[in-house]
């Protein structure tokens, strides 16, 4: 039943903490009596403002029945890693000079993960970018990785479509 929180890396322990808390309809006045830990304390792991320590990863596997060791600390550290992978990822970026900010109008052009976000980066670039654009995005994914991203659109999704496939003869793609 908990095995399942193990692999949402991308989730920090005090959110899967206040979620086990609502499915099990516990307060956390309630988890912190149970478990001997300050109600602050809880708070603050929930909200993370402080980091699963074994000790209280213990007392509150104790306290909520899981027979996992660990299971709170595991879910922080595969958090961190998760963290600490995104931040090495986002250093790297295609020349942003060359992409206007209105091409990713519906997020900060800073903040993208242009490595986890290849896919859509790709598709919005052959639906609304210019040839520059287009160019910057070919040269920083290579033509293999732009065409897997192209292929990998659904068929379904016929927004734009002409111009995607427009681009794609003009690019050679």
């Amino acid at each position: 039943m908990y095995e399942k929180y193990l692999s949402m890396s991308a989730v920090p322990a005090g959110a899967i903490l206040k979620h086990i808390l609502k499915k099990e309809n516990l307060s956390q006045k309630e988890i912190a009596e149970k478990s001997a830990i300050y109600p602050q304390r809880i708070n603050d792991l929930i909200k993370g403002k402080r980091k699963f320590t074994p000790e209280l990863s213990s007392r509150l596997e104790k306290a909520l029945d899981i027979p996992i060791l660990g299971f709170f600390c595991k879910i922080q550290t595969n958090y961190d890693i998760y963290c600490y992978q995104d931040e090495q990822e986002r250093k790297i970026t295609p020349d942003l000079s060359k992409l206007h900010k209105a091409l990713f109008w519906d997020t900060l052009i800073e903040k993208i993960n242009w490595i986890r976000s290849a896919n859509y980066v790709v598709q919005r670039a052959f639906e609304y970018g210019n040839k520059m654009e287009i160019e910057e995005i070919i040269k920083f994914y290579g033509y293999k990785k732009v065409a897997e991203a192209l292929n990998a659109i659904p068929v379904t999704d016929t927004w734009k479509l002409n111009d995607r496939n427009r681009n794609r003869e003009l690019f050679r793609v």
